[in-house]
Parts: structure tokens; sequence; C-alpha cells
């Protein structure tokens, strides 16, 4: 006898055994066509992984090879340098970007026939991890950078100390306007430029070996805090010679004078209401300064003074009117003040005069200390003042303005001091 309820239970089973076995049929097909899919999958996600390292590697490689390549060209700039100094430049910037992994860079340095351009080629052998399983030709990371000098940048400031804080220190709403010319700082120390109370610098180009301590002033234009020293552009220049003393601590307070070229044994002085007018020529300030002071007055073209011996400095003071033009010609060519680099004391020379507006030509006190702090503008009317000195001391307020309109005047620029040019990346 048939029962209906079991009938209806065992074609309820075999429903579900039917599609049980057809899901196990569609599983096993789905996993197989799967499986056959996966090294496809993986070498697009391996390939994908593969090029997204490429491009983070070639973004490093390129930007130290952009650092190295300014850098390199810095060392042309300063036309010591030979390809070799320029290749260690590049491999320290390379290490310095990359780390560990830039020893593993090869890198090469060129240099153009005119030396004009530098440039850097870095090159890293990488093998991707999955390319190779599909049979990827594998190439290695290569990318180059070339930097050139451009344009002639003329020195007007450049401080020769090496190591100490505030080679140039500027306080008190102080200014360097070189807006035709490049301002420099030699010393490697991190605070070398100090600037303070809204003192600031405009110039073509600030270039610091160390940096700038920065509080409250300011850098109106390009800056840089990483320049390579200048060498000296003066130290071989030769000072003049010279013999006996022709005048002994000669001092004039009133009345109109006019002094001959000579040496000025004692110092020379200049005070009262005086109006002296020097010939041109040289003149020798030894073992004793040079004092220019109260409301006097003081003009001279086609002069130069040379300071030897102890305390021959420079002490500009008070009201005092000074209208200097440099050498034209002979062996102080170009300078209007030169300290002998073979000066025992480090001695610190001041203008402090309101109406010091006409210096033209190179101030060379490379030993010494120039204090500029009148609260005034000074060399303004000059047609180009050069200023290479140990430390230069900005403060209370005065305008140090520094030209270079060399066409405008019969003083030569000396070699040397319109050397440097700006680097800009051209590749």
């Amino acid at each position: 006898m048939r029962v209906p309820g079991r009938q209806a239970k065992t074609a309820v089973e075999k429903s579900r055994m039917d599609a049980r076995s057809y899901f196990r049929a569609t599983s096993g097909t789905t996993a197989m066509m799967f499986a056959l899919s996966m090294p496809a999958l993986m070498a697009a996600v391996g390939v994908a992984s593969d090029f997204a390292i490429f491009n983070m590697k070639l973004t490093s490689l390129q930007n130290a090879a952009d650092q190295a390549a300014i850098a390199s060209a810095r060392e042309l700039a300063l036309a010591t340098s030979k390809t070799s100094v320029m290749q260690e430049t590049a491999n320290s910037y390379v290490l310095a970007n990359l780390g560990e992994a830039g020893a593993k860079v090869k890198t090469t340095v060129s240099v153009s026939a005119n030396k004009t351009e530098v440039t850097v080629k870095l090159e890293e052998i990488w093998s991707p991890f999955f390319a190779h399983f599909i049979g990827a030709k594998i190439m290695p990371v290569v990318v180059s950078a070339t930097a050139a000098l451009r344009g002639e940048s003329r020195i007007c400031v450049l401080t020769l100390e090496s190591s100490g804080a505030g080679s140039i220190l500027m306080t008190n709403s102080s200014s360097i306007v070189a807006k035709g010319c490049s301002v420099y700082s030699n010393s490697s120390n991190a605070k070398g430029i100090s600037l303070a109370d809204s003192s600031y610098i405009d110039a073509s180009l600030v270039c610091s070996a160390g940096g700038v301590k920065n509080n409250s002033g300011s850098v109106a234009n390009n800056f840089s805090g990483d320049c390579p020293p200048i060498p000296d552009p003066l130290t071989t220049r030769p000072a003049p010679k010279f013999g006996g003393c022709d005048n002994n601590k000669f001092s004039v307070s009133s009345g109109a004078v006019t002094l001959d070229p000579g040496v000025y044994c004692g110092g020379l002085k200049i005070t009262g209401d005086a109006q002296v007018v020097f010939k041109p020529g040289d003149y020798v300030i030894k073992d004793g300064p040079f004092e220019i002071s109260k409301s006097a007055q003081a003009r001279g073209k086609d002069i130069g003074f040379f300071l030897s011996g102890s305390h021959a400095k420079l002490t500009f003071l008070g009201d005092a009117e000074i209208d200097f033009s440099g050498r034209e010609k002979g062996v102080l060519a170009g300078m209007l003040f030169f300290e002998d680099p073979n000066t025992a004391q480090k001695e610190r020379h001041t203008i402090s005069a309101t109406d010091a507006h006409t210096l033209t030509g190179t101030i060379y006190l490379p030993s010494g200390t120039l204090l500029v702090d009148p609260n005034a503008q000074v060399a303004n009317k000059s047609a180009y003042t050069a200023i290479i000195v140990k430390n230069l001391v900005v403060q209370n307020g005065p305008s140090l303005v520094l030209n270079s309109n060399y066409a405008a005047t019969a003083v030569p620029v000396p070699e040397g001091v319109v050397t440097s040019n700006q680097i800009v990346l051209v590749e």
C-alpha cells in the first residue's frame, strides 16, 4: 500500500539531491576557471606593483640628480674646481638624498666644452620582482640633470670669516640694498648671517655657506643657505711698495688743504671744519688711524688708501662729508681702501659719518671688521662699491647702498669681483 506522505517526502529529498549535484558541478567549474585565471591576475597585480616602485625610484633619483647638478655647478662657478671635485660633490649629494640606496647608484659627471654646464647622470640596476615571471625586459633606472651658469652675478659683499656666527650681522632696521649684485657669507656657521630688529637685505642673490639666523629680519629676494665658500678673489693682489715717512701724525682741523700722495706715519686726521682735497695717487696710512670727523669735508678722485701696521684703521665719524673715488690705474687700480693682509691686529673699521655718500671702488679689509652705523644712507651716490671684509656689521639704522654701475666710472673692477653666475636647471 502506498503512503502519500512518504511519496511526497521522497520527492523533496530527490530534489535536494539534484540541487546539490548541480551546485557541486557548478562550483567545480568556477574553481577551475578561477584557478586557470590566477596567474594572469597575479601577474597584472605584480606588474602594477613593479611599476609603482619604478616610478618612486625614478622620482627619488631625479630629485637627487637635480640637487647634485646644482651643487656641482656651484663648484664650476668658482672657476677653481676640477671635474674630479665636482664628481665628489655629486657623489656626496646622491648619498645624502638616497641614503644607503645611494651606494648602489652609479653617478657620472660631465662638463660642457665651454665650462658653463654640468650634467649629472644617475643609473641604478634594479630587478623588478614580478616582471621577470612574464618575460618582461628588465632595464636600469636612468635619470640625468643639467645645471648651467647663466648671466653675470656681481659681488657687492663678500665676508671671509670661515666659521664664526654673525659674519654679516645686522640690527636695528639696518639694510643692505644691492639689487644689481650679490651678497655672500663664507661662514659655515648656521648663524653666518644674522638679521634682527627689522633689518633686511635686498640683493640679486644672498648666499650663505652656513645659514641665516632670522630674528625679525628679512631677505627680499633670492636666498641660498648652502653655497660653497668663495675664495678671496684678492688674496694674490700685490700690496704697493713704499719707503719712509713723508708725514708724521698729520692732522688738519680748519681751512682748505690739498694733500699729496705719500706715506702718512702715525695716521692721518681730518677734523673740525677742514676742507681737504686729495690729489690723485697712492696714500699709505701707517701705524695709526685714518680719521675724518665732525663737519670736515674730504674729497678726491683716482685715490687709493693702503692701511699698514698697527692701528691702521678707518674711523669716519660725525657729520663728515666724504666723496672718494678709487684708483684708476697703478698697483691699487680698482681699490679704494686696502688693508695689508699681513697686519697682525684684527682692526675694527668704522663708517659712522652721516654724509659718506660716495665711496666708489673696492673696500678690501681681509683681516678686519667693517662697522657701518650712521642713521643715514652710505655709498648711495657711488657708481659701484664692492666690500670684501672679514666681517661686516650694519647697525643703528643705516642703509648701505651698493651699486654696480661699472660703466659709470673710470675706476676698474678688480679681477675676481665679477666672477660668479646664477645657477639654473636646464634639463
